[in-house]
C-alpha cells in the first residue's frame, strides 16, 4: 500500500502538518475573538485539557478492547506488516481524516436524529475506506495506475472493518460530547493520534514493523 512508500508518507505528513498549522491559526483567532474567522476550518476551536485527556484515554481503552478481541479470535498472528514510514502517514491521517469526516462529513444543524444518522452513515464510509476488505497493490517499478485490486472477504477483514467503524463512532461522539462545548476537533485528533500511535507500537512490539528503508 501507499502508506509504506517513503515519498507518499512524507508528502502526506507535510501536507497534514501544513493544514494543521492553518487550523491552529484559525483556533487562535477564535480564542482571541470568540468567533470563527471567515473561511476557518471546521472545528477550529479550543478544547479543555480535560476533554483532550479523556479522549486519549477513551481511544486507548478502545484499542485495548479491540486487541483483546483480536487475540481471543486468533487474528493477532495474521496481521500485515508495515514499513517504518507508515507512521508518518498515520500521524497525518490523525488530523486529515478528522478534518474531513468529523469536521465536514456530518449533519449538525438539522437536529439530533440527523446528527446521529450522519455519524453512523459516514462511519460506515470511513470504515470501508480503510484497506481491510480490499487492497490495491502496485508491483515494484510499476506505475501507480497499474496496480491490482483485490478483495479480502474474511473474518479478520470484517473484524478489522468493524473496529474502524467503532473508532469512527467514538471520534464523532468526542466531537459532540457535552464536555466539548465548542465542538472542537482537538479531542478527536488527539484520540485518533493516540490510537494510531498505539497500533504502530503494538505492531512493532509484535514484530510486524519492517525497520529497513
Amino acid at each position: 500500500m501507499f502508506q509504506d512508500d517513503i515519498l507518499y508518507s512524507l508528502a502526506t505528513f507535510a501536507a497534514g502538518a501544513y493544514l494543521f498549522y492553518i487550523w491552529c491559526g484559525d483556533c487562535s483567532y477564535f480564542r482571541a475573538n470568540g468567533a470563527d474567522r471567515k473561511g476557518a476550518f471546521a472545528g477550529a476551536r479550543p478544547a479543555s485539557l480535560k476533554a483532550v485527556a479523556i479522549a486519549v484515554v477513551c481511544a486507548l481503552a478502545l484499542l485495548g478492547l479491540q486487541m483483546f478481541g483480536e487475540n481471543e479470535l486468533g487474528f493477532a498472528s495474521e496481521q500485515t506488516k508495515v514499513g517504518i514510514f507508515a507512521l508518518f502517514s498515520w500521524m497525518a491521517a490523525a488530523f486529515l481524516e478528522e478534518l474531513v469526516f468529523r469536521g465536514y462529513l456530518v449533519v449538525q444543524s438539522k437536529g439530533m436524529p440527523l446528527l446521529v444518522g450522519s455519524a453512523f452513515l459516514f462511519s460506515v464510509l470511513f470504515a470501508l475506506a480503510h484497506p481491510f476488505l480490499w487492497d490495491y497493490t502496485v508491483a515494484d517499478g510499476a506505475s501507480v495506475f497499474a496496480g491490482e485490486w483485490k478483495w479480502n472477504i474474511s473474518a479478520r477483514a470484517f473484524y478489522n472493518t468493524a473496529c474502524i467503524f467503532t473508532c469512527s463512532l467514538l471520534f464523532y461522539f468526542l466531537r459532540f460530547a457535552p464536555n466539548n462545548k465548542a465542538r472542537s476537533l482537538l479531542p478527536c485528533v488527539a484520540a485518533h493520534f493516540a490510537f494510531n500511535l498505539g497500533v504502530f507500537c503494538i505492531k512493532a512490539w509484535q514484530g510486524f514493523v519492517e525497520w529497513t528503508f
